[in-house]
């Protein structure tokens, strides 16, 4: 059972870094009910936060809607656990003493087949979140927030990775941002694999996309050596406003040019000063 002294009157849950209102209100049970339709269909997740009872409310919450959840406390316990089986997703407390978020999810995004990581932090600035996404981030939540607000980013992350919950229609877990239209594109070299989602360098080495960045790339491989407005982008690319905040489409950009540029010095994506960017290659599916 959910200790529901932990969980602020507003279904938020915060840890020491700050937990608003009073910690005795109890939230009516039906405040956290799932319904069949919503259950995952079982997805590993790791909780990672040096708050015990931070980590384990919220590792006990997903469990309670049917996720396969566990928690450790710090970066180290984290690549022991990985190092033993996978995982699909990592909630990451930002502040953490020691080894902090941020060089965790460092050491974790070397590797291509690592897993989804939602930063949880206490820290909303505009710049601790663009800083997390340039990193590698799938997506950034800020404390305090409701169980409810993480289950929904982590199976929204989930989905658009192709993890599939158990009872989500088959049209909205398409392998792309655009259902029909999954294939192989290769440009310069490259090669994109959007039904196993994987990108591969000219020498064939797998390269490690963000959900961000692989929407992006389906999106100017899909429409290349066309101006694409950031609007463009975001509706290219099949995503929500959510996308668009901030800096977030050219801290993508930026960060898939990098990746890029790193096995290929040729440019790939153009910027054109005041209208957008071009994905200049020539594109052939397959």
């Amino acid at each position: 059972m959910l200790d529901k002294r932990r969980v602020h009157a507003t279904g938020m849950i915060a840890n020491h870094h700050g937990l608003p209102g009073p910690a005795s209100y109890v939230p009516h049970e039906n405040a956290f009910a799932t319904t069949e339709a919503e259950r995952p269909d079982g997805a590993r997740i790791v909780v990672v936060d040096d708050d015990p009872g931070l980590r384990d409310l919220l590792t006990e919450f997903l469990v309670d809607h049917g996720l396969r959840a566990e928690a450790v406390d710090s970066g180290a316990a984290l690549r022991t656990l990985l190092r033993r089986s996978s995982c699909d997703l990592v909630v990451l407390d930002m502040m953490m003493p020691g080894e902090d978020g941020l060089s965790v999810l460092r050491t974790l995004v070397q590797d291509a087949t690592a897993p989804a990581v939602i930063m949880f932090s206490a820290l909303g600035s505009e710049v601790d979140r663009v800083v997390a996404l340039e990193l590698g981030a799938d997506d950034y939540v800020t404390k305090p927030s409701s169980p409810r607000e993480i289950l929904a980013r982590i199976r929204s992350v989930l989905r658009r990775r192709g993890t599939r919950p158990a009872t989500v229609e088959a049209s909205h877990v398409a392998d792309c941002a655009h259902p029909g239209t999954c294939d192989i594109f290769a440009f310069a070299g490259w090669t994109l694999d959007c039904r196993m989602r994987v990108l591969h360098a000219p020498d064939g080495t797998a390269v490690r996309l963000t959900d961000g960045e692989y929407l992006l790339l389906h999106a100017f491989v899909s429409e290349p050596q066309t101006v694409h407005s950031r609007n463009d982008m975001i509706a290219l690319s099949g995503r929500t406003e959510s996308m668009a905040r901030g800096r977030t489409i050219d801290v993508n950009i930026s960060r898939l040019r990098r990746k890029l540029l790193a096995f290929d010095p040729t440019e790939i994506i153009r910027t054109v000063r005041g209208n957008g960017y071009v994905f200049m290659p020539t594109v052939v599916s397959r």
